[in-house]
């Protein structure tokens, strides 16, 4: 009789913990990083009785949650591609809002700027059209300026979001080791602590968002977290904590390094979750353009004070720069171990790109890399050993003694926008007028015809002094009597910085004046030649004007939006699939557990009925039995 009621009574137990873990189930529906929990019931060991053995009932041998490390997994893997697309767009999409208010507003700042100079074309001696075309080239570089600055408050916002990304990833990693001491010291129990587990995988989750992570399980319970390359942040209960540095070229970026990896950043190895897309935005889409957008400004500077240089100014004199920009820049790595420096001029605008170079020094000769393509670039100069040397537009020149090792992060356009400025103040300053004037003497007698002037080196301190082009012969010419040159009509005649060309037949002692053009106030040849800048080719090897960079800066933004955008909304999909994968096996379906209740519910009342009948039975025995022997 004793094992009838040792049998009921184990159920009883049974059953109510199965009623309490379905209640908790219920309780954690929306609890996040829950694990549905189920009582695992095994039949006790039976009792010898006799020749025969019975059942004792049932034990509950462990409470076991649902998990799949699979579906988790990939759970974690694309919360972390969602979440650095989700960075990624932030900027992105703040880029393209600005381009398409200030950049929009730079291309009409562009066409006022050009369209002054032809104001000034239609009336070169009007003081008040030299002075709406300064308002105008004013406007522009404050147009660059503010597009700079707001690109550059977008950076500051990425060091901010590292930073506290860093903090956020540090606490979590102190608070997964904290659960794996917990954990393991568990570990001999016989039943596995599912709370513990439950919040050390969700923090594993939390973590994810934050930056792409591995982990691998030890036989103690205990786990270990990697991030990168397999950088550790959790080993058993140790924790290895990231930290921001500043890059090694530009201190006013931060990167992320490891306090395993004696201060070097480990950047290039985080390519997911937020902090991933933190530095994909600045890397990927607000230094390109910025460097872009200093392109433009180096491009519009460049050729303005080429174009003033070529003409003259109310005063006779040849113009002065209208615009001043800042050169491009060479930054020593921090861990260079010498003092040699770098300075670097852009000697051909047309041949300047927006990417960034890297400058190394290394078997005993420099190399230079495209920062932003990878490629290497060709070097020219003195045996690629010394300075100068040039490449894309520009000549860097080396002073010091370098040490192999050493490198160099040139930047041609990064500062240029923010830097831009109109440096004319005059406005008789402006250069309306062509430099040189030319023409043919009255007594010429054969058909020969000069073409104007074009200025090729306004450097050249003989440039504004009279030269006279004689024929010594139909076919041979001198300039101011020296040399005997061979005439092609049509062809390009050279002299003291300027170019001209004759053409027809010129007879025996026809000339040709070149000379100052200081008396031509009214003349309006380099004004019409600074408004065809417009259109003209001066970037990317002629093929491509201001306007044409202008508009290709706004359109390259869109496409990237678009990219990134249409990426976005592919990894959110799979993400939530990955949700659905992880809730379908872990999850609580309160359906299920409302079924599971009743169940153990009358399992639990069949127990009691059958205690009730147990102890009726014992009862009659003992009236049986008392009734015998009173």
């Amino acid at each position: 009789m004793s094992n009838v009621f040792g049998i009921d009574v184990s159920a009883l137990q049974a059953f109510q913990q199965a009623i309490e873990v379905t209640s908790n189930n219920v309780a954690n529906a929306s609890t996040p990083g829950y694990d549905v929990e189920s009582v695992n019931l095994a039949t006790a060991a039976p009792q010898d009785s006799g020749s025969i053995a019975i059942g004792a009932g049932v034990t509950v041998s462990g409470v076991s949650r649902a998990y799949s490390q699979a579906a988790t997994n990939q759970l974690n893997t694309s919360q972390s591609s969602l979440a650095q697309l989700n960075a990624l767009q932030n900027y992105t999409n703040q880029i393209d809002n600005l381009f398409g208010t200030t950049a929009g507003g730079l291309s009409t700042a562009l066409q006022n700027y050009y369209g002054g100079w032809s104001a000034v074309a239609d009336n070169p001696t009007s003081t008040a059209a030299r002075q709406a075309l300064l308002g105008d080239a004013t406007a522009l570089a404050q147009n660059l300026n503010t597009t700079s600055t707001q690109l550059n408050e977008m950076n500051s916002g990425v060091n901010a979001g590292i930073t506290a990304d860093v903090q956020q990833v540090n606490s979590i990693s102190t608070q997964i080791a904290n659960l794996n001491t917990q954990i393991a010291a568990s570990a001999g129990s016989g039943q596995a602590p599912n709370t513990l587990l439950d919040q050390r995988d969700q923090l594993v989750s939390n973590l994810s968002q934050l930056v792409g992570v591995t982990t691998t399980s030890n036989t103690d319970g205990s786990i270990n977290v990697y991030v990168g390359n397999g950088t550790p942040l959790v080993l058993d209960n140790n924790t290895y904590s990231l930290t921001t540095v500043p890059n090694q070229f530009n201190a006013s970026q931060l990167e992320v390094a490891s306090s395993t990896s004696n201060g070097n950043s480990i950047s290039s190895t985080i390519t997911s979750g937020d902090l991933g897309g933190l530095l994909a935005a600045s890397t990927q889409a607000i230094n390109p353009a910025l460097n872009q957008l200093g392109q433009i400004a180096t491009a519009i500077a460049q050729s303005a004070n080429t174009q003033q240089a070529s003409g003259l100014d109310l005063n006779g004199q040849l113009g002065g720069a209208l615009f001043s920009v800042a050169a491009p820049v060479a930054t020593a790595s921090t861990a260079n171990t010498d003092g040699t420096t770098a300075s670097v001029t852009i000697s051909n605008v047309g041949a300047l790109t927006s990417d960034n170079y890297l400058l190394s020094y290394t078997g005993g000769a420099y190399t230079l890399k495209d920062a932003t393509t990878g490629a290497n670039v060709a070097l020219t100069g003195a045996g690629t050993q010394a300075s100068p040397l040039t490449a894309d537009g520009l000549s860097i020149v080396l002073s010091g003694t370098p040490a192999s090792g050493d490198q160099f992060l040139i930047q041609p356009t990064a500062q240029a926008a923010a830097t831009l400025s109109v440096a004319l103040t005059n406005p008789s300053g402006l250069a309306a007028a062509d430099a040189v004037q030319t023409s043919a003497a009255d007594s010429n007698t054969g058909t020969g015809t000069i073409s104007t002037g074009t200025v090729t080196d306004a450097a050249n301190p003989n440039l504004l002094s009279t030269a006279t082009i004689a024929f010594t012969s139909p076919t041979t010419y001198s300039i101011n009597g020296a040399g005997s040159f061979a005439y092609t009509s049509g062809g390009n005649i050279s002299a003291n910085g300027w170019q001209v060309q004759i053409s027809g037949t010129p007879a025996t002692g026809d000339s040709f004046t070149v000379q100052s053009n200081a008396g031509g106030t009214g003349d309006n040849t380099n004004a019409l030649a600074f408004a065809n800048q417009q259109t003209q080719g001066l970037l990317s090897g002629g093929s491509e004007s201001i306007s044409g960079a202008v508009g290709a800066l706004i359109s390259g933004v869109g496409a990237q939006v678009q990219q990134v955008n249409t990426a976005q909304a592919a990894q959110a999909a799979v993400n939530t699939q990955a949700q659905t994968n992880v809730s379908s096996v872990t999850g609580v379906n309160l359906d299920q557990e409302a079924a599971n209740l009743m169940q153990w519910q009358q399992a639990y009342q069949a127990s009691a009925q059958a205690l009730s009948v147990a102890n009726g039975l014992f009862t009659t025995l003992l009236d049986s039995v008392n009734g015998t022997y009173s």
